[in-house]
């Protein structure tokens, strides 16, 4: 069976002496393994096209229960060479590259998935925003894609609209576990139960909701280096909570970011 789709490679690594092993995201198949054979040949039809961040034009043979499928053309779609020639924008690339291929499932379209992982790669290559603020918005839009996405302007237990900070230093409480922002009684209830409660700066919060909903642009020359290192803390940490681990690219410093501390307890 032959296959084509577009694709964003997520890892790659040598097989053999000359053939390479591709992990891929494509928009109709989800994640695919690939063999190139030959690919680090200097004659090779895939020499300097198999790269990471760019957008390719893939075909591929598929047979069911195979480990590896083999790759039988590939094309450049868009080149994004800039992203390599920062190291913040890498590093932020890479956990982006990540985080999507650790959603990806074989077989499974994942559409919006890999139309988030375009724009993101897309903003780094052009570098009109800071690195840690377009990783900060495709995270959060990860987590929507994945129906975890935090309440912010809502209390996540009873839907009540949050009201807006009454000072620059207010601050809203928030439970992971209770799925974002929540009102006082509803916070009550949820200490009751068990769950963890803590609290978060509310512009924080009110800069992530305006950051998931309106993107990275909305926020370019209205946000603090301060305020924007506190969005992404608070971002890392709820990411790594609904992941139940820390991805290894965030095992470093991502856009000056990853070690971000935890919430604190009201």
């Amino acid at each position: 069976m032959i296959r084509s789709d577009r694709a964003l490679i997520l890892r790659r690594f040598a097989y053999g002496e000359t053939s390479l092993v591709l992990h891929v995201l494509t928009p109709s198949f989800g994640r695919v393994h690939l063999l190139a054979k030959g690919a680090y040949r200097p004659t090779s039809r895939y020499y300097a096209v198999l790269d990471l961040f760019d957008t390719l034009e893939l075909e591929w043979s598929h047979a069911a229960g195979r480990e590896l499928d083999t790759l039988r053309a590939g094309d450049l779609a868009r080149r994004r060479l800039a992203i390599s020639s920062d190291l913040f924008r890498y590093r932020a690339g890479l956990a982006a590259l990540e985080l999507a291929g650790l959603a990806a499932q074989e077989g499974q379209p994942v559409r919006g998935l890999f139309a988030r992982l375009e724009h993101v790669l897309d903003e780094l290559a052009e570098a009109r925003i800071d690195a840690r603020l377009a990783l900060s918005a495709f995270e959060l839009g990860f987590l929507a894609e994945l129906g975890l996405a935090p309440a912010l302007a809502r209390c996540a237990a009873c839907g009540r609209v949050a009201p807006p900070a009454a000072s620059p230093r207010a601050s809203s409480v928030f439970s992971p576990g209770a799925g974002g922002r929540l009102c006082r009684r509803c916070a009550e209830e949820a200490r009751a139960s068990g769950r963890r409660v803590f609290a978060l700066s509310t512009r924080t919060l009110e800069l992530a909701a305006e950051l998931a909903n309106d993107g990275p642009e909305a926020l370019v020359g209205r946000i603090s280096d301060a305020e924007l290192e506190k969005v992404r803390a608070f971002v890392v940490r709820f990411l790594e909570y609904h992941l139940e681990s820390r991805p290894k690219s965030y095992r470093r410093t991502v856009g000056g970011v990853a070690g971000a501390p935890g919430f604190a307890t009201p």
